[in-house]
């Protein structure tokens, strides 16, 4: 009868210590974009204010509007990999400088030991055993590990293969990219382009033609003016935070996270942290599914 007593009170000692956890403990969602906790003591902050929720927006390149010691979590998902590499240290300085002593960060960044090795899987089957299977798998992996680096546009060509892609076969790329890759795919509408009548690109063609021979040096200008302008749109674009500028293995995140003086640094999942019930808050995992199955995930602790 004691035994079991002791037993209750042990269960409710451990549900109100874990409610005084959630209401007093701070918790900061850095680069959240959309992805706001569902519970929690929570302050938001990104570049831009993508959410209707209350997000405070900051230039996180010149650090957080917060001073030392503040928060007791401190949270990233595919924020890292955004940062220059020359800025990547700053940035994790800023995380530990506004964690409290004993505090959890945990980073969440794509993988690249992960990607590396399913390239050369996929590679190897093609070359033992090529089916149209393997060789979308290919194609997918490549433009994993190389398009959001090198893409001058939104969306990239990863956006223009899943638009020309037979929706039976983007199984694999759903597993790799989880719930974000669903609502890629859900949002992604294949291009049109509008017809244009023969006599109309005649016409075109004849004007075209008479303006050149007519005023060649009007041609250069404008040939120059059009370049001018395509360039401008490439390095707005590339500053607009949607490009990759590095990769992480867990080797080079760990050294990351240690030079900035952060200590028992772990290789975590989706659903295992050091952060007292961290599924509850459903960043990582929302409704069951994980939102980046294939990310490399690591916590420190200051």
């Amino acid at each position: 009868m004691a035994k079991a007593l002791h037993s209750r009170w042990l269960q409710l000692i451990i549900i109100l210590s874990s409610t005084i956890f959630n209401k007093t403990t701070k918790l900061l969602n850095v680069g959240c974009g959309l992805k706001i906790a569902k519970n929690g003591n929570w302050t938001n902050i990104d570049m831009g204010t993508q959410s209707t929720a209350n997000v405070i927006r900051c230039n996180l390149l010149n650090g957080f509007p917060f001073g030392d010691d503040e928060f007791d979590v401190v949270y990233h998902s595919q924020v890292l990999e955004h940062f220059p590499k020359d800025k990547s240290a700053y940035f994790i300085a800023e995380c530990f400088r506004v964690l409290k002593p004993g505090g959890i960060l945990r980073v969440v960044v794509p993988d690249l030991e992960d990607i590396a090795r399913t390239y050369l899987d996929q590679l190897q089957a093609l070359r033992t055993r090529p089916t149209q299977e393997s060789e979308v798998r290919y194609d997918w992996i490549l433009l994993e590990m190389y398009d959001q680096t090198v893409r001058n546009f939104s969306g990239g060509d990863m956006a223009i293969y899943l638009q020309n892609l037979d929706r039976g076969k983007i199984s694999f790329i759903e597993d790799r990219i989880g719930r974000v890759g669903r609502s890629i795919v859900e949002s992604v509408i294949p291009r049109t382009t509008p017809a244009i009548s023969k006599s109309n690109n005649f016409v075109k063609s004849t004007l075209r033609s008479l303006r050149d021979s007519l005023l060649p040096q009007l041609k250069t200008m404008k040939q120059k003016e059009i370049l001018s302008t395509e360039l401008e749109n490439i390095g707005r674009f590339r500053r607009g935070g949607e490009i990759h500028y590095w990769m992480y293995d867990e080797y080079s995140l760990m050294r990351l996270l240690k030079q900035a003086g952060f200590q028992n640094i772990k290789r975590m999942s989706a659903d295992s942290s050091m952060v007292d019930q961290w599924t509850s808050f459903q960043l990582d995992i929302i409704d069951g599914h994980v939102c980046d199955p294939t990310s490399l995930f690591m916590e420190a602790i200051k």
